[in-house]
């Protein structure tokens, strides 16, 4: 069961996009993807940063159809703490203290390996499943919609004359609620 950690990337305003940065611990080798999807089959376990961006959702899904075990970390609020208290690995690892992807993608494994240690790897990570990949997007999509929507309610609130644009959001937020609702009870 080969595992990989991965320093996710997402800019989109730059037209080359950062790469994945990927650890594998078995070789001891960094190596970075495009896509998520680039990972070679022998990975059987998938162990992500807390960052799942977007852009990630189409990448992730067949992955877990797959039977791949995707994982997340849990406790990005706990990366300074972290980076402390491996800072001498890191520093042997990469040569570097401060914040890096291969830093990073290293730190996830030492994450692991000490969770691994103490039995109790599920409050560090957690599994993503075909429920996540199917409904977490809609529902960041709906997010995004329903918060311009409250923006543009404001807007009319100023006296600026926004009925067409209420209209048509009142219209986004329903069908993509109807598709939540479909992706639920499908």
């Amino acid at each position: 069961m080969a595992k990989v950690f991965v320093d996710t990337s997402w800019n989109p305003k730059k037209r080359k996009s950062k790469k994945h940065v990927c650890y594998d611990p078995e070789r001891d080798v960094f190596f970075e993807v495009n896509d998520l999807r680039e990972l070679s089959a022998d990975y059987n376990e998938i162990y992500l940063d807390s960052s799942i961006f977007p852009n990630m959702w189409p990448q992730l899904k067949p992955l877990v159809n797959d039977g791949r075990r995707v994982y997340y970390f849990a406790r990005s609020w706990k990366w300074k703490e972290i980076r402390e208290r491996f800072r001498e690995d890191l520093k042997l690892k990469t040569g570097k203290v401060s914040k890096t992807d291969k830093g990073d993608a290293f730190l996830l494994y030492k994450i692991y390996e000490l969770s691994l240690m103490k039995g109790n790897t599920n409050k560090y990570f957690r599994q993503l499943t075909m429920i996540d990949v199917e409904l977490r997007p809609l529902l960041m999509k709906e997010q995004i919609i329903f918060r311009n929507f409250q923006r543009v309610q404001r807007m009319g609130e100023f006296g600026i004359d926004v009925s067409e644009d209420v209209g048509e959001f009142e219209k986004k937020l329903e069908n993509v609620r109807g598709e939540v609702v479909g992706g639920v009870l499908g």
